[in-house]
């Protein structure tokens, strides 16, 4: 890969040093791999929740896609405007040397500290929540509008957060038969952690603002700015573009592998990506919420081992160093 970046980047200080496709010697740029799966069919029409009365159809777009839309959350809609001006400041409005300054930065994949195969148009802030944030209390205060945007995020938005990861678990636990204490020691929604993500423009087409996977999580809910597109989810062997919802009205809910281990197979990780746009950049606010470390996953229903999601994170961890790539759940298979 090349390491320049066209006017458009190079003009803007806030761009991370992104690198730009290789030419071929028609002067082609080489196609992502992943961008050679076929798209076919339109835009993918999700179902919507209710989160004061999830009743079945929660379970059922569990069942059929693993994600779907929110409403009801309760989240207000001026407290989400409120963290996307702080985000835009504070990511398109900052040059890169400040931004990697910052502690929780990330840019091209948000694995803090791994190296992934592939580059993403991606940018953002890891923020962390519960214990985690108690860690960081004597870390240097941050300047604005970053210190804002990450006092707000960790606490009013944040609490907004875990009532609504608790309260969508609780709804599903007595569905897979988990008893109190599973029910809490399977979602530990208070240790979550938010991403701030910013998807700049892009100078090539074919790029992608965040490669294809599955969330570690039990579930994790994303906040887009209204107009934002080019979240896609894998449906029927092909790549379906989510249409995003008009203002804050809904937020987006996906399943992660925890969530499908739990369920023994019965509820659905999505797979998604994000794909970069040369018209507009786009912002989004994710909340992701796991099982406690010491949290043995035992509901399988025969399909995988018991283990922990410490063990589950640290063999990610692993494939990722050893191949660049996730493996999953995979390796928990009981006939791997």
């Amino acid at each position: 890969m090349a390491s320049g970046s066209d006017s458009r980047t190079a003009a803007d200080p806030s761009y991370p040093p992104f690198p730009l496709l290789e030419q071929d010697d028609e002067g082609g740029g080489h196609v992502h791999e992943q961008e050679q799966e076929a798209r076919r069919g339109g835009a993918l029409e999700l179902p919507t929740v209710d989160l004061e009365a999830p009743g079945e159809a929660l379970a059922a777009a569990c069942r059929e896609l693993g994600v779907f839309r929110l409403a009801n959350h309760g989240v207000p809609a001026a407290l989400s405007a409120r963290l996307f001006a702080l985000a835009r400041a504070a990511l398109a409005g900052a040059p890169f040397r400040d931004k990697r300054a910052q502690p929780g930065y990330f840019w091209g994949t948000p694995a803090l500290s791994l190296r992934v195969r592939d580059v993403n148009w991606v940018e953002g802030f890891h923020v962390a929540l519960g214990e985690a944030q108690q860690q960081q209390q004597h870390a240097p205060v941050p300047p604005p509008p970053l210190g804002d945007l990450l006092g707000l995020a960790r606490a009013e938005y944040g609490a907004h957060m875990t009532r609504v990861a608790r309260t969508l678990f609780d709804a599903l636990a007595p569905a897979l038969g988990l008893g109190a204490a599973q029910a809490a020691s399977y979602l530990a929604e208070r240790d979550g952690f938010l991403r701030v993500y910013r998807y700049p423009r892009c100078p090539e087409p074919g790029r992608l603002g965040m490669e294809a996977h599955t969330d570690s999580s039990v579930l994790s809910v994303i906040n887009q700015e209204e107009g934002a597109g080019g979240l896609q989810v894998l449906h029927g062997g092909a790549w379906r573009d989510v249409a995003p919802a008009a203002g804050a009205s809904t937020l987006l809910v996906n399943l992660g592998d925890m969530a499908r281990a739990i369920s023994g197979d019965a509820y659905r990780s999505v797979r998604h990506r994000v794909a970069a746009s040369q018209a507009a950049e786009r912002l989004s606010l994710c909340y992701f919420a796991f099982p406690r470390d010491d949290a043995v996953i035992t509901c399988g229903a025969g399909r995988y081992r018991p283990f922990t999601y410490a063990e589950f994170r640290e063999q990610v961890q692993a494939d990722i160093k050893a191949t660049g790539s996730k493996v999953g759940l995979e390796r928990f298979l009981l006939h791997h």
